[in-house]
Parts: C-alpha cells; structure tokens; sequence
C-alpha cells in the first residue's frame, strides 16, 4: 500500500537492512547503545545524517516505529514542521518504550498495538497488531 506513495525509510545499518536497500530508497543512521561508552557521539553523528536527510527529502509526514537512533530524525521533523505518526511498539505489551516516552510528547499521532498500552498513553489510538 505505502509503494503508491512517494517515499523512502530510514534505519539502522545492520546486515538485514542492507538487503532491504537493494529494493528501496533507504538511509541509514548509526545503530546506537545507550549504555556503550560512544553514545553520545554516535547519537550526535544520527542527529547530522537526520538533518541532512530531511533536508534533501522534505517530508511531508514520519511515521516512525521507534528504536533509539530515530528520536534525532522525530524531534528535528517536528522542528522542521513535520507531522509525526509514532507507532509504539508490538513487543511491549505491558510496559512503554524508552522511544516511545519520549515520542509521546512529540507525535501528531501516536498508536499503540496493545489495548493495555493506553494507561500509559491515553492520548493514544489503539491501532490492533499493525506490524
């Protein structure tokens, strides 16, 4: 369904997502640890790629499914005017997403796929299992 729209992904680079970028217009940010001693500098090093990818692409929406590296890229979208979908993720069922607190604050709309998840975020629109 997403193919009938102009689009491209951002991701972490691992192997898998690598295969992925043979079929579709991909980006890649740094896959970042919090607890590993270059953090910050690969968060900052994301916090670049992001502005420069949302400069040359110009989106009209994000629609983000977490992972810590993507916060740089939501929160400089929504600088920038963006609209923000966040979709917490379908493996908490019980308890928020680092990602997803923040995010929280930030999205235009934020889904859960739990109907459970909406005590923690009761703005949310439950959305069933999307992924």
């Amino acid at each position: 369904m997403y193919k009938r729209f102009d689009h491209f992904f951002i991701t972490e680079d691992t192997l898998m997502t690598r295969e992925f970028a043979e079929k579709e217009r991909i980006y890649f940010l740094r896959l970042i640890n919090r607890k590993k001693w270059n953090f910050l500098y690969l968060f900052l090093v994301n916090l670049l790629l992001s502005v420069q990818v949302l400069l040359k692409e110009k989106p009209d929406v994000i629609i983000c499914t977490g992972a810590l590296s993507s916060i740089p890229f939501c929160v400089i979208g929504k600088m920038l005017g963006i609209k923000l979908i966040f979709i917490e993720s379908f493996a908490k069922m019980d308890t928020p997403t680092m990602t997803g607190k923040l995010m929280y604050k930030f999205a235009d709309l934020f889904i859960v796929q739990w109907e459970k998840m909406l005590e923690h975020y009761p703005k949310a629109v439950y959305g069933g299992s999307i992924y």
